[in-house]
């Protein structure tokens, strides 16, 4: 590596290092745990109601992104595994869904739900 790349990725670590911002952490005590489930809840009800749509519309709007409701699942129902259990930022949220797809065929599936609150307030499925 010559010098002057040495340098700039000196520079690059450094200044890097000084921006002052910290990355959250799971413990960051700023997280609005009470808001990310209420996210949570409205996304899920929104589904189970066939208005997730109005998500969008909202103030604030709400992003929510689920694989079988993109494949055109119906949600009959929802439990959220550990109510009492706090949201946290980077943790997911399991929820078991009773579904219902085109052809009329039911499931039950645990799913777990990322919500973030910034920039926007958005419910994003993961893989349990």
């Amino acid at each position: 590596m010559s010098d002057v790349a040495k340098r700039l990725l000196l520079t690059l670590v450094v200044v890097a290092g000084c921006s002052g911002r910290q990355p959250p952490t799971l413990d960051d005590a700023a997280f609005d745990n009470e808001r990310a489930r209420e996210t949570l809840v409205a996304a899920l009800d929104a589904w189970r109601q066939g208005r997730t749509r109005d998500l969008a519309r909202r103030n604030p709007p709400i992003r929510f992104a689920d694989d079988d409701l993109a494949r055109g699942a119906r949600l009959v129902g929802y439990e959220i595994v550990e109510p009492a259990a706090p949201a946290r930022p980077f943790k997911p949220t399991l929820v078991l869904l009773d579904l219902r797809d085109p052809q009329g065929k039911t499931a039950r599936k645990t799913a777990s739900y990322h919500v973030a609150l910034t920039p926007g307030l958005a419910v994003l499925r993961g893989d349990p």
